[in-house]
């Protein structure tokens, strides 16, 4: 399909779009890699207005690690170049891993692995809804996005437009693509529906990965190779000041102590590839310790089957989805321990009814509070949903 000229213009510089999980293989040039949305979704954070730049990434992984639980991978998603971010992209470094390994030999022509949201196109004012038989991809602006299953995707939309709308930010248009995105046209009542980019004026054009997205890039870590920098700086730097002080003895107690320490190293490492070799990979050539102990491990665990590593919060978000999506979604959010879900349901044997299905489920449901809204009607209750293993 030939692609709208508002479109196709800003995108002239961007690599090509893989994604990934497909029989389709890389492209022969650049290229960026998508992965599900639904594995590497957008949180929201509250993060002081005051912090800046490195203050502000620390604060931030801190925080999702905290409400989410250990063995993420963190990028801040700064999308429009905004000093002032506040949401930031999650990813369990176990898929990460899988994600680069499954680059393979085309690594050195990747230039990022993204959320595959973040390839819509984007603007000012403008939402991007694209949905096909594999679910839905959605563009709330420069700034905001997610990935889900229909009914889930039309729960989130519905609820972001009512924030939006409150807060006197309302979009002023959206495209709709995608076969089954007609789906969704019903939910936007009062505003621009548009099919094709080039209906847009000249200065609302879309951009495709024009505001920054390739920062929230899972290919590279950016504060390892801060501290690798950090590192190669401190071995130039330090015996540069040692010849300028003049301090030879005390140079060449240092040298000693490295020798020390560097043989110390190698024997570790010998030890350390002994017992790889004896315990975990008898043969074949060892390229990268890490993920090959890790790809290893994860055969040997899911041969066994006799036990399973705790399910995380977002795991049991994605199961509790099509329970969920039978009722009126008002919030959720993440503890510590699970998840917590505001619903709105006709009456308790409803409310019942809901707790028997998330159980069914394999989701642990405890009513932490319910009353009848006297308003709105129905019963309103949060429900808190522990994670299963």
């Amino acid at each position: 399909m030939t692609e709208p000229a508002p479109i196709r213009r800003r995108r002239a510089s961007v690599p090509a779009l893989w994604r990934m999980g497909t029989d389709t293989p890389p492209p022969a040039g650049a290229f960026v890699a998508l992965v599900p949305g639904a594995d590497a979704p957008l949180i929201a954070l509250s993060l002081p207005a005051t912090l800046k730049g490195a203050a502000r990434e620390d604060v931030a992984r801190r925080q999702a690690q905290d409400r989410l639980g250990g063995g993420l991978d963190v990028r801040p998603a700064r999308l429009g170049r905004a000093e002032d971010w506040s949401r930031v992209a999650v990813a369990e470094r176990a898929a990460v891993l899988r994600w680069r390994a499954a680059i393979g030999a085309a690594m050195p022509r990747c230039r990022a692995v993204l959320p595959d949201f973040l390839a819509l196109p984007a603007a000012p004012g403008l939402w991007t809804v694209e949905a096909d038989r594999d679910g839905v991809r959605a563009r709330l602006g420069p700034g905001d996005g997610f990935s889900a299953e229909h009914a889930l995707a039309g729960r989130m939309l519905t609820l972001a437009l009512s924030e939006a709308r409150a807060a006197g930010n309302a979009p002023r248009a959206v495209l709709l693509t995608g076969e089954t995105s007609g789906a969704f046209a019903d939910l936007f009542d009062g505003i621009d529906i548009l099919r094709d980019a080039s209906d847009l004026p000249a200065d609302r054009a879309p951009a495709i990965l024009g505001h920054d997205e390739l920062a929230v890039d899972f290919l590279r870590d950016p504060q390892a190779d801060a501290d690798q920098i950090e590192t190669r700086l401190r071995r130039v730097v330090w015996p540069a000041a040692l010849v300028v002080i003049g301090a030879l003895s005390w140079a060449g107690a240092q040298a000693l102590a490295m020798r020390n320490d560097r043989v110390e190293a190698l024997a570790l490492q010998d030890r350390t590839l002994e017992a790889v070799r004896r315990d975990i990979l008898p043969s074949g050539p060892i390229l990268d310790l890490e993920l090959q102990v890790m790809q290893a491990i994860e055969r040997r665990r899911n041969a066994g089957g006799d036990t399973a590593a705790p399910e995380t919060p977002l795991e049991t978000l994605r199961r509790a989805a099509p329970v969920l999506a039978g009722v009126e979604l008002v919030t959720v959010s993440m503890a510590t321990d699970g998840l917590s879900v505001e619903v709105r349901v006709p009456d308790f044997q409803s409310l019942d009814a809901l707790s028997e299905a998330l159980a069914d489920a394999g989701i642990a449901a405890r009513i932490a509070q319910s009353a009848t809204d006297a308003e709105e009607g129905g019963v309103g209750a949060t429900l808190d949903l522990e994670a299963g293993t």
